[in-house]
This record gives structure tokens, C-alpha cells and sequence, in this order.
């Protein structure tokens, strides 16, 4: 073996490339997510949707609820007995949507503006890494948060249906509607907390504007339906524009009687333009 004299010489060595070169930001940022101060208050929040509609289902499937010709009956009959019908509550209400705004604005805001303000961007990419693979990295903590919340509690619900039930009554197209529409929300929000975290190095300005994108468009929507009269003013609203789109996935009645695939193509747009932007922002950021 060759012995070297003290001092500098040239590495020898080779950088080599992986395959989920993003994988070390995605663990680092669901951990740093997970330490943040409030962060099991905001998960206990998120859950509580999911745990209402876990009881609703028990007693859905006691006779004597089922027979019940009170509010409570009627409620449960209406929503809980029809698959699609339970899905689209409960990925549209608006409890579930603020919990999304809120888990998307707490593990998203800071992705990216902390690391433009303390310059950490360049030594990312000083890295055999690319920008995709440093978006992949952030997408995928932000993601991991809300489909943990939404996607992860509608499979249990499908679970806890059919063991109260004792038999799985569900439709593969509301199966299958029950994965693809919480996936689609949550990069609809990923892209929105992470094109806004891109634009500024300050973190709170950035929970300002992904929380005002939200409010402000179910206020601009409501606004003027309130004047004009013409529910097409809805699709001002991210809110009305998720239930509407839900109920095109899962083929329930319309809630504002407007064509729910344009509901579905706003959200689609949003998405593909706020990717496109914050891409571009950090493509001249490396520059």
C-alpha cells in the first residue's frame, strides 16, 4: 500500500450518481418537520376529521342507528351507506381542506426560503444532485405530510367499513377515486406551498401568502356570486373547486351544478403552473 507524505494532493476518487439522489433532503426534512414546536398539536387537529367519521361508521352499522328516524339517523344514512357519497364528504369538507392548507403552509413554507436565506441552495447543487432531484427531495416531505392525513386515513376508513360491515361492498371505481383524488389535492397544495416558498427568503411572508391565497379566493368566489348571482364565480374558490372536482372523481351530484372536470382542470393548471414557476425561480437562483 503507498504511503503518502503529509499535505495536499489530488482526490483520486469518483462522484457517482444514484438513482433517489433526493432521498437524504426527504428524511432530513420529514424529521425536521416532525421537531418543529406545535407540530403534534397540528397532527392531533389533522386527525380529528378522520377519527368523526371512524365513529360515524360504527354506528352506521348498529341497527338501531340505521332504524333512527332522528337528524343523526338521516345523516348517516345520507353519506355513510353510499361509498362514494362517504368518500366525497370526506375529502371535501371544508374541516379537511383548512387541515390540508395547514399541514402544506407548516411542512412547506420554510422548504425552500430557508435555504435561499442561508445560501445552503448552491451547496445542495454542489452535489452530484440536480434541480429535479432537489424539487423531488421538498415535494416529497410536503407530500408526505398531507397524504399521511388524507390518503392514509381514507384507506383505514375503507378498512374500518368493511369490518364493521363484515363484507366489502365497495365499487373498484370508488376505490380507485378514493386514492387518486387525495393524491391529486396534496400536489396541488405541495406545488402551492413550495411555489410561494420559493419567492422569498422570509418564511413568515410566506406563510402570509400561501394562508391569503386560500382565504382570498373563497371570499373573491363568494363576493361575487353574492352579486352577480352566477355560480361560475365559484371557480374563483380553491374550496368550492375540490368539492366540485370531487364530485366528477366520484360521480356524486354536482355541488354547484357547473361541469366538474373544469373544476378538475383549474386545480390541474394551478399545479402544473406552480411547478413550472418555482422551477424556473430556482433555475435562475443556480445561475
Amino acid at each position: 500500500m503507498q504511503i503518502r507524505e503529509k499535505g495536499y494532493y489530488k482526490w483520486e476518487g469518483e462522484l457517482k450518481k444514484g438513482s433517489i439522489n433526493w432521498l437524504p433532503i426527504f428524511k432530513n426534512g420529514v424529521k425536521s418537520v416532525y421537531n418543529k414546536k406545535f407540530s403534534k398539536l397540528l397532527f392531533a387537529f389533522s386527525s380529528g376529521w378522520f377519527f368523526i367519521f371512524l365513529i360515524a361508521i360504527y354506528l352506521s352499522e348498529r341497527d338501531e342507528v340505521k332504524t333512527a328516524g332522528n337528524m343523526l339517523g338521516g345523516i348517516i344514512k345520507k353519506i355513510i351507506l353510499s361509498n362514494a357519497h362517504l368518500f366525497h364528504f370526506y375529502y371535501t369538507f371544508g374541516y379537511f381542506i383548512f387541515a390540508l392548507v395547514l399541514l402544506s403552509l407548516f411542512s412547506g413554507s420554510e422548504l425552500i426560503s430557508s435555504d435561499l436565506k442561508y445560501k445552503s441552495y448552491t451547496l445542495y447543487l454542489s452535489r452530484p444532485i440536480t434541480i429535479l432531484d432537489y424539487i423531488k427531495g421538498k415535494y416529497s416531505i410536503v407530500l408526505f405530510y398531507l397524504l399521511l392525513f388524507s390518503l392514509v386515513p381514507g384507506l383505514l376508513l375503507l378498512l374500518a367499513k368493511a369490518i364493521f360491515a363484515k363484507n366489502i361492498s365497495i365499487s373498484v371505481f370508488t376505490l380507485l377515486a378514493s386514492i387518486v383524488f387525495p393524491v391529486l389535492i396534496s400536489l396541488f397544495f405541495a406545488s402551492l406551498s413550495l411555489f410561494f416558498s420559493s419567492l422569498t427568503e422570509n418564511s413568515k411572508t410566506v406563510k402570509i401568502l400561501i394562508f391569503s391565497f386560500y382565504f382570498f379566493s373563497d371570499m373573491l368566489g363568494g363576493m361575487f356570486y353574492g352579486i352577480f348571482k352566477n355560480k361560475d364565480f365559484f371557480y374563483f374558490s380553491i374550496t368550492k373547486n375540490i368539492k366540485q372536482f370531487g364530485t366528477f372523481v366520484f360521480g356524486t351530484e354536482d355541488s354547484f351544478y357547473t361541469p366538474g372536470l373544469i373544476s378538475g382542470s383549474i386545480l390541474l393548471g394551478l399545479t402544473v403552473l406552480f411547478f413550472v414557476l418555482m422551477y424556473s425561480k430556482m433555475k435562475r437562483t443556480e445561475v
